[in-house]
C-alpha cells in the first residue's frame, strides 16, 4: 500500500483556492424546546498554493466529532475543529440549511433556517448571517375596500405571502425558539396543517378584518425586530414575496433594519 499523499504535492498551477469543501451533508433531526429541526450542512476551508488538494476526510472527521444540535447552534466550533485538522488552512466557512417546525399546542408552524458562519485562524468569526423565512397568508386591503364602495360586501382575494429575515454581524446570542416564534406570527397566522370549518371561516374572517399590502408586512415584521432585536449588534434584511393570485406577475418588498 502507497504511503505517498499526492495531495501534499505542489500543483500544477500554484494559485490560492478560496474554498474547497463538502456537503450538502444531512444530519439526524433534533429537538430543542418547541423546535424540531432536520439539518443539512456544507463545510469548507480554504487552500494554500503550494497544496494539490485538501484532505476532504479530515472535514467529514470534523462534522461527525459533534451532534445535529451541537453543529447547528454552533456552527463557529465546527469551524474550529476544520482548522485544527486542516493545519494548512487559514479560514473556514460552515453553511447551515434546515427546515423545522415549532409546536403551537396540537398544530404547528412550519419554516426554514440557514447560517453562514466564516471563521479566521487566530481571529475567530469575521462574518455571521442567520436567514428565517416563514409563509403567510394575506388579504389585499384595496380590493376589500374596493368593493365595500360598490357592492357594500367585503369581497377579496387572498395570497400566499413568503416572509425571510436576515441578521447579519453581531456576536450575542440569539434565543432562536423565541425568535423563530416570534417572527412566524408577526403579520398573520401562518399556514395551518389543519383546519376544521369552523376554524377556517374563523382565519379567512382575521384576514379580512386585517387586510395587508406587501408593504404593510415588511413593516410590520421591521418594527417586531426594532423592538425586540435593540441588544443585537448589526442590521437585518427583510423581505416579503406576495405570490399574487388574480395577477399575473407577483409583489416583493424589502427594507433594512439598523440595529443595536
Amino acid at each position: 500500500m502507497s504511503t505517498r499523499d499526492i495531495h501534499d504535492e505542489r500543483p500544477a498551477r500554484e494559485i490560492y483556492i478560496d474554498f474547497v469543501g463538502i456537503g450538502w451533508i444531512r444530519l439526524p433531526p433534533f429537538t430543542w424546546g418547541r423546535i424540531t429541526l432536520v439539518p443539512m450542512l456544507k463545510a469548507y476551508v480554504d487552500l494554500p498554493p503550494y497544496m494539490r488538494g485538501v484532505h476532504l476526510s479530515r472535514s467529514y472527521k470534523a462534522v461527525r466529532s459533534m451532534t445535529s444540535e451541537q453543529v447547528y447552534r454552533e456552527p463557529e466550533v465546527l469551524a474550529e475543529r476544520l482548522l485544527s485538522l486542516h493545519e494548512y488552512s487559514g479560514r473556514a466557512l460552515v453553511v447551515l440549511r434546515a427546515s423545522g417546525l415549532v409546536r403551537e399546542g396540537d398544530d404547528y408552524r412550519s419554516f426554514e433556517a440557514s447560517k453562514r458562519v466564516l471563521y479566521a485562524r487566530g481571529v475567530g468569526v469575521t462574518r455571521r448571517i442567520w436567514s428565517y423565512r416563514f409563509t403567510t397568508s394575506n388579504a389585499c386591503p384595496c380590493a376589500l375596500q374596493t368593493s365595500l364602495e360598490l357592492t357594500g360586501r367585503p369581497l377579496t382575494h387572498m395570497q400566499r405571502v413568503v416572509v425571510e429575515v436576515t441578521l447579519r454581524g453581531g456576536h450575542a446570542e440569539v434565543d432562536e425558539e423565541a425568535l423563530i416564534s416570534g417572527l412566524s406570527s408577526i403579520v398573520q397566522p401562518s399556514l395551518k396543517g389543519y383546519l376544521n370549518r369552523v376554524e377556517e371561516a374563523e382565519l379567512i374572517k382575521g384576514l379580512v378584518e386585517r387586510p395587508m399590502f406587501v408593504e404593510d408586512v415588511v413593516r410590520e415584521v421591521a418594527s417586531w425586530i426594532r423592538d425586540n432585536l435593540k441588544w443585537f449588534k448589526g442590521y437585518a434584511t427583510v423581505r416579503a414575496l406576495s405570490f399574487e393570485s388574480i395577477h399575473e406577475y407577483n409583489v416583493e418588498a424589502a427594507l433594512r433594519v439598523e440595529l443595536g
